[in-house]
């Protein structure tokens, strides 16, 4: 049966559609700008500071699982100017992993080494830190020298 003259069709015409997107538009506008790029900057110095636990985590792990064949264990090592780090055998001196790069904006300072004895343990017998900051925000991961790894 096909609809009448008088039969109402649901449906959008072009107006509503492009009043519906006009407001979206408007919502998006004042929405955006909250989301500073400071906001951004904390985000990229704290998943350097994550990334940087992690590959802490792969040498500490590396140097008690390999105990039985290397007995100076493993350590990460960062370049110079902060900008890069490497994960090295110690028992060797052959890089395992990297380098690294740290994310470009984000800047480090601390602890230039952070070397992993066969037990797990940082060699230096003391606490290290190593702070990632970006806009303003930094996150700091830190070893204790039995070896417990914290990121904040």
């Amino acid at each position: 049966m096909k609809p009448g003259p008088d039969t109402v069709r649901a449906g959008f015409t072009i107006v509503e559609l492009i009043l519906a997107v006009a407001v979206l538009a408007i919502l998006v506008s004042i929405v955006v700008p909250s989301v500073s790029w400071d906001t951004m900057g904390k985000v990229q110095a704290e998943t350097a500071g994550r990334q940087f636990g992690n590959y802490l985590k792969l040498a500490r792990s590396l140097a008690i699982t390999n105990a039985g064949t290397n007995s100076n264990g493993y350590k990460i090592v960062l370049s110079g100017d902060f900008t890069s780090y490497s994960i090295i055998n110690d028992n060797t001196s052959e890089t395992v992993k990297g380098p690294i790069d740290i994310p470009e904006g984000v800047t480090c300072s601390g602890d230039s080494e952070f070397h992993f004895t066969t037990l797990g343990q940082l060699d230096s017998g003391s606490t290290s830190t190593l702070q990632f900051s970006k806009a303003g925000d930094t996150t700091t991961a830190t070893v204790t020298p039995i070896g417990r790894i914290t990121i904040e």
